[in-house]
């Protein structure tokens, strides 16, 4: 299979299971649907040592680790980067409206889109690094001089950087790359620089 392919020509039990490559953590990855009924069984059978020498190849670990490696590739979440009242153009996600229907819309939504579009944005998400303490979801951010531009949406400490990592939307132009900015988190100020995304490069499988 390649990234973003899917079937339903597999099975486990003897009952249909969806397959998908396209795990959202910017790795090679899958998301497997299996009917309630088998999902603890086929969990305990992911689980059996496979490798011989009694060890097991894949392990467990919580919906954060989801969280953190998807923030280092950059990739929204809804209810954090992306709401109803948030358009593509400030989310920085044009890229995901085709040509034909940027000019002729018609589409749910479209009224603010067309606007965005022909008159720009205000505020843009965009992505910044900091050093070691995490800058979470909430946290206000500030030009040096003290106005604030910005909050976080989305923040954590990436394991594969092992730096703080987050997305936020920031006041234009003070979104653009290598602006240094300050985050406020319990009352200190921590120093924070805006970065292109991804922070780590992805992975997906292509064939």
């Amino acid at each position: 299979m390649d990234f973003m392919e899917s079937t339903q020509d597999l099975k486990f039990n003897g009952k249909p299971i969806i397959v998908s490559r396209c795990g959202y953590t910017g790795e090679d990855g899958f998301e497997v649907s299996v009917i309630n009924a088998d999902i603890e069984h086929f969990m305990e059978k992911l689980w059996e040592p496979k490798d011989g020498n009694g060890e097991q190849i894949a392990v467990p670990v919580g919906l954060g680790a989801r969280d953190s490696l998807r923030l280092e590739a950059g990739l929204c979440l809804y209810g954090h980067e992306l709401e109803e009242d948030i358009s593509p153009i400030e989310a920085m996600l044009a890229w995901t409206i085709s040509k034909r229907r940027k000019e002729s819309f018609g589409f749910l939504g479209d009224h603010l889109v067309k606007k965005h579009i022909a008159e720009g944005v205000t505020k843009k998400r965009c992505g910044f690094i900091g050093d070691k303490v995490p800058i979470r979801e909430g946290a206000e951010l500030y030009l040096p001089s003290g106005e604030k531009v910005g909050h976080v949406t989305s923040g954590t400490k990436g394991p594969s950087l092992g730096k703080a990592v987050g997305m936020a939307y920031v006041d234009v132009p003070h979104n653009k790359f290598k602006t240094e900015l300050v985050a406020k988190v319990r009352g200190k100020d921590y120093p924070v620089t805006i970065k292109k995304m991804p922070f780590w490069p992805s992975n997906y499988y292509k064939k």
